[in-house]
């Protein structure tokens, strides 16, 4: 079991490292990295090179959150480990987060990489795949809101979005269980605390923006 908490967060890590969004702007010819905001993440993507490139790029990027989450709750019992509940959570945080930070700071690129959001909801879909719904309905929600009410570029509606989505992440999973800072709960509420927070900080710019006009 042990070798299994040191595979599987540096794997996800380095599954994490690879960014779509670098890859699918060289198909194009363009470093992503040298346009937009030069971010390498689905947004900026979907800005420079079109909206389905947005679309490929954001499934890939959660596809990078599902798939160490679903390693990492089917691995301990095909290899015949018995875990008890908040261990086999620990293993399950633990290669979420290698995910999330190989998306962030990417290997690959001198550690700049994207801003949290879709892998972290990947990462959400294999832990809390309810919470994860609801967070995803509140983003196209207020994406949707920005966009086709307030009129915003379809690009540029999507930091609110994000922001806002992550910060009533720990409301709704505050309510949707009996006791947040319960045995087996606990460290399911820091961590998705954790992401809240990370997703704020890697959005910094966007936060600004909604307030300070150029």
């Amino acid at each position: 079991m042990t070798l299994l908490f040191i595979v599987l967060p540096l794997g996800a890590y380095l599954l994490g490292s690879i960014s779509f969004a670098y890859i699918c702007g060289k198909l194009k010819g363009i470093d992503l990295r040298e346009h937009g905001s030069g971010n390498l993440g689905a947004t900026n993507a979907g800005r420079v090179l079109g909206g389905r490139w947005f679309a490929l790029v954001m499934i890939l990027d959660i596809l990078k959150g599902v798939i160490p989450l679903v390693l990492a709750r089917v691995l301990p019992g095909a290899l015949g480990f018995e875990t008890e509940v908040v261990e086999h959570q620990v293993l399950q945080i633990a290669a979420g987060a290698g995910a999330i930070l190989g998306h962030v700071f990417t290997l690959f690129h001198r550690f700049r990489g994207g801003k949290a959001v879709a892998t972290s909801l990947g990462v959400l879909i294999g832990l809390l795949p309810l919470l994860a719904g609801i967070v995803a309905a509140t983003w196209v929600t207020i994406w949707a809101i920005g966009t086709f009410i307030f009129k915003a570029k379809r690009s540029a509606a999507v930091g609110p979005a994000s922001v806002l989505a992550a910060c009533l992440t720990p409301v709704y999973w505050y309510f949707l269980v009996s006791d947040p800072f319960g045995a087996d709960t606990r460290i399911l509420t820091a961590f998705v605390a954790l992401l809240c927070i990370l997703v704020i900080i890697r959005h910094r710019s966007n936060i600004k923006a909604m307030f300070v006009k150029g």
